[in-house]
């Protein structure tokens, strides 16, 4: 369906201001966003191409500045594009849960869909909690490729030790999207509850995460 001549921008201008923007759908919100350096015509054929090819606004993700150049053929409106975009990335990286709040396997394994199933690269995060599984910290404790050797205890239990920690959740990300846990993620988890369990320090969940869905340990019984 295409937009030239069925929208404009003073039109979804009203419907933003009545509505909110999230009443635009993603062709529209596009639209919108290319109408700011571009004429409507050429934003309009330009939305269209772009929902030929793709999907939906996910895959600009893994846009690079060649794609945007491709597709807009307008430099000023490449580089805003692709400012947005990185502008969207750098929020989402800094996303915490509040400290205090209550954490869950449901709770954590949600919220870190969006904060790391998008990620290329495997990254391990630890949430420290105290005895009424309320937040002390949320720290990212490594990124690379993770396995036994490489993600060592110490440097999560270091962390516990300075916080008074109870409890901890460690969730990391499969960029693959599967979230089957590998030989590696089984042999780190039986050694951060050995660990934990010689400094009192409970393992209360391993969350892998992918880019739609996560996994607990915990409720798959694999955590005691």
């Amino acid at each position: 369906m295409s937009l030239v001549n069925e929208v404009s921008s003073k039109y979804l201008t009203g419907r933003i201001k009545r509505f909110g923007v999230q009443s635009l759908s993603d062709k529209e919100l596009l639209y919108y966003l290319l109408n700011v350096k571009m004429q409507s015509k050429k934003a309009s054929e330009a939305c269209n191409a772009f929902f030929k090819d793709f999907s939906g606004l996910f895959q600009i993700k893994d846009f690079v500045p060649e794609n945007w150049e491709l597709l807009l053929g307008n430099d000023e409106q490449s580089l805003l594009m692709e400012a947005i975009c990185e502008f969207s990335k750098r929020m989402k990286c800094q996303f915490k849960l509040p400290l205090g709040q209550f954490c869950s396997s449901s709770v954590v394994g949600k919220y870190m869909i969006d904060v790391l199933g998008d990620e290329k690269q495997e990254a391990l995060v630890c949430f420290f909690l105290d005895t009424k599984n309320q937040v002390l910290e949320q720290k990212k404790i490594f990124k690379g490729t993770l396995n036994s050797a490489t993600v060592h205890p110490r440097e999560i239990f270091k962390e516990a030790l300075r916080l008074s920690t109870a409890r901890i959740i460690v969730v990391h990300n499969h960029p693959s999207g599967d979230t089957t846990p590998s030989e590696n993620d089984l042999s780190l988890t039986k050694r951060l509850e050995e660990c934990g369990h010689l400094l009192g320090i409970e393992l209360l969940d391993h969350i892998i995460v992918g880019n739609s869905s996560y996994l607990s340990m915990r409720e798959e019984n694999i955590i005691g």
